[in-house]
């Protein structure tokens, strides 16, 4: 058989593990393997290129994707046609889709469409419904904590209280086991409870009991009371780029308690980084799964880890949902991890 593969959405460390991975079971048993260049773009534009496992194996071990990636929606451009002309063109036999929910979003009309497609999650939010964790995630908190802990001596040092912001959209995931694997007092998330006002209790009491600076996580999808930041950009996929938040939460912080606090972005940083052992298995996991549903022909599925072992679910149910952190569950949390 033929196979494609691309890669979309924002990437995350363990996607070259996964295209490697891939070709070298493909290769074995003597198929053959097509990645299109830019996601979705690449599909419209019919822009792909062969894969080998040789010319993936530098790769490896490596941020990114070497197929890139752009916030390409064929739906919403009306350019279906032009996915299935490439497909046929390159003559593809079956479509390896790895990314979040817009990429599955996508490949899940695809199959609606009679094309063999698989899906394979991929996100550092970690936010897809009917998974564990997503390929990405544990590389990212990783990533995120590592920075933390190896500047926060120089912000006590300084009396300098910190916030911190974090990837993860309308989902605290990211935001939380930054929390929990750092010195943290404080962490907001999208899903609750801790609103600003409590976080600025929090880091006023740390400092009281302590005499210490105090670190606060905030997740770039939260919500502030009264705030209004204007219109915001969207993506392709109506996604609204709200990053920058924790500007406005340390502007509020040093209002309220006189202390100017460090604000650092960690932004791209956490898409970065050499992928964990964790990280690495679940390519090879995802790779040799979806291998095995294209295989069947078992077309319309997404492969997961879920509860622990290799599942398959259908993209229809994946696209158009998110997995959130239970606000019970994230209470509790806080109130028994925190510093």
């Amino acid at each position: 058989m033929n196979f494609g593969v691309l890669t979309g959405g924002g990437d995350s460390s363990g996607i070259n593990d996964f295209l490697y991975f891939l070709a070298h079971r493909l290769e074995n048993e003597g198929h053959t393997l097509t990645g299109f260049r830019s996601s979705w773009l690449g599909m419209v534009n019919n822009d792909a290129v062969a894969l080998n496992r040789d010319m993936l194996a530098p790769h490896r071990h490596t941020p990114g994707t070497m197929l890139g990636s752009e916030r390409k929606n064929p739906i919403k451009d009306q350019q279906m046609d032009l996915v299935l002309a490439s497909l046929e063109d390159r003559k593809i036999d079956a479509m390896i889709c790895m990314g979040g929910d817009d990429t599955l979003g996508v490949a899940a009309h695809l199959a609606e469409l009679g094309f063999n497609v698989v899906g394979a999650p991929q996100t550092i939010d970690n936010d897809l419904r009917f998974t564990d964790y997503t390929l990405g995630y544990e590389t990212a908190v990783r990533q995120s904590s590592s920075y933390i802990n190896s500047v926060i001596n120089s912000n006590v040092g300084h009396d300098k209280d910190m916030i911190v912001e974090v990837m993860g959209r309308d989902a605290g995931w990211l935001a939380l086991a930054t929390a929990i694997n750092t010195p943290a007092c404080a962490c907001m998330c999208p899903e609750g409870p801790m609103d600003l006002e409590e976080m600025i209790a929090k880091m006023t009491e740390f400092k009281k009991r302590t005499g210490r600076a105090g670190l606060a996580i905030v997740s770039e999808g939260i919500e502030l009371k009264g705030v209004d930041r204007g219109e915001l950009r969207k993506d392709a996929f109506g996604n609204v780029y709200t990053a920058g938040v924790s500007h406005i939460v340390g502007e509020k912080f040093e209002q309220a308690t006189g202390r100017k606090p460090r604000v650092q972005v960690m932004g791209y940083l956490l898409r970065g980084g050499v992928p964990s052992p964790a990280d690495v298995q679940l390519a090879a996991d995802f790779a040799n799964e979806a291998v095995d549903l294209a295989l069947a022909g078992k077309t319309g599925y997404m492969v997961t880890k879920l509860e622990g072992r290799m599942q398959a679910v259908p993209l229809k149910e994946v696209a158009g949902g998110k997995k959130y952190l239970d606000p019970a569950y994230l209470e509790m949390q806080l109130a028994r991890l925190l510093a």
